[in-house]
């Protein structure tokens, strides 16, 4: 176990869901401990811990953006799945590069008066794009392809039940999007805490940023 934690705050990802972790938990306990002293340090921690968790995303733009063009000259227009893919990809790549920005004004070293404007550009991308990223996985589950019968010693298994027999461990298809889609609405509504759509407070956000946290630490655990 604690081969494996040292693995996993090695890797790049686990190292961030950790501080991620650690940062909404912090966030949850300032909010329920308001007015104290305590409430006034642990906001200081997630703040800077929000701060420290943007180096690792600074360059996140440039997978979005070569997704987004292998999506292009694919499929990306020739079916729904295909344009809802780009358009999360799209919607990703422009959220990155808006966010890295304001960069220097979030580190203290070059403030500049139109921050505000483009952060509230940056998250509503997120928004966007976590959105089209919810839409695709439940496209996916509704309409996606059936899982094909395999003939094995004369006799026809599903495809599902073969691979469930190798590996019992390995999660299905459809258990992953279903993951998805709930680790995504939880962290929609940060998106929508920060632009003021739908404002819920920071033990709400706070509570579904843990879940999400853990439901996407549990895959990079199981990896490293």
């Amino acid at each position: 176990m604690a081969q494996q934690f040292s693995r996993f705050v090695k890797s790049g990802a686990g190292l961030e869901k950790t501080l991620r972790l650690i940062q909404c938990v912090s966030q949850v306990v300032a909010a329920l401990t308001v007015g104290s002293a305590l409430a006034v340090q642990l906001t200081t921690v997630k703040l800077q811990l929000a701060l420290s968790r943007r180096y690792f995303r600074f360059f996140g733009f440039i997978d979005s953006f070569q997704h987004m063009i292998a999506l292009l000259g694919k499929d990306g227009f020739t079916s729904v799945a295909g344009l809802l893919e780009l358009a999360q990809s799209t919607c990703f790549g422009l959220y990155f590069v808006l966010e890295d920005l304001t960069l220097l004004h979030a580190m203290g070293v070059y403030a500049v008066p139109w921050h505000d404007r483009v952060m509230d550009q940056a998250n509503t991308f997120w928004f966007y794009a976590l959105a089209f990223s919810v839409a695709g996985a439940l496209w996916a589950l509704l309409f996606g392809p059936a899982e094909k019968p395999v003939k094995k010693n004369g006799q026809k298994k599903n495809q599902k039940a073969v691979s469930e027999k190798i590996n019992p461990t390995k999660a299905t298809p459809s258990s992953v999007r279903v993951k998805q889609i709930v680790v995504e609405l939880c962290d929609m509504l940060i998106p929508l805490e920060l632009l003021g759509w739908m404002p819920t407070g920071d033990v709400v956000v706070g509570s579904t940023m843990v879940l999400s946290t853990l439901l996407t630490a549990q895959d990079i655990w199981a990896q490293v």
